[in-house]
């Protein structure tokens, strides 16, 4: 049986993702893991091609307030458990999960069946299968 010492879970402010936060919880609880909670902002559907092109690595206020809402709702969620550490990535969602997971040292990243964005799933696939595909470590889905 394997033994998880770092657990990774991205979040999105879905309803998939909150149940995967919970399922996380639960897990890093049993095994009495680390918890790492990452929330990506996706410029590329947060703003406009014209926005980006004139932001030059600044983030609105407003996308990235949105943001740290979520952290602070998982925070809530996560309650107690001391071993957690909240961050929050610019970058394309897919990606930016796997670097993050490698970088945490995750033994195993939990996340949701869908995120908020179906129709982008539908044409580019969703970010779960790009993790069930290319993550280094197990990845559970929850739904």
């Amino acid at each position: 049986m394997r033994e998880f010492k770092s657990i990774m879970v991205p979040i999105d402010g879905s309803m998939h993702s909150e149940h995967a936060l919970q399922q996380a919880v639960y897990i890093a609880k049993l095994s009495k893991a680390t918890l790492n909670v990452l929330y990506v902002i996706d410029l590329n559907t947060a703003v406009s091609a014209f926005e980006r092109m004139t932001l030059d690595a600044y983030i609105p206020g407003d996308i990235d307030a949105q943001g740290k809402k979520i952290l602070d709702h998982a925070k809530e969620v996560v309650g107690d458990l001391s071993q957690t550490e909240y961050t929050l990535k610019i970058g394309d969602p897919a990606k930016m999960i796997l670097t993050y997971s490698k970088e945490s040292d995750a033994d195993l990243i939990v996340m949701g069946s869908r995120g908020l964005g179906a129709i982008k799933q539908i044409i580019m696939g969703s970010v779960s299968q790009y993790l069930v595909t290319h993550a280094e470590c197990p990845v559970l889905v929850v739904r």
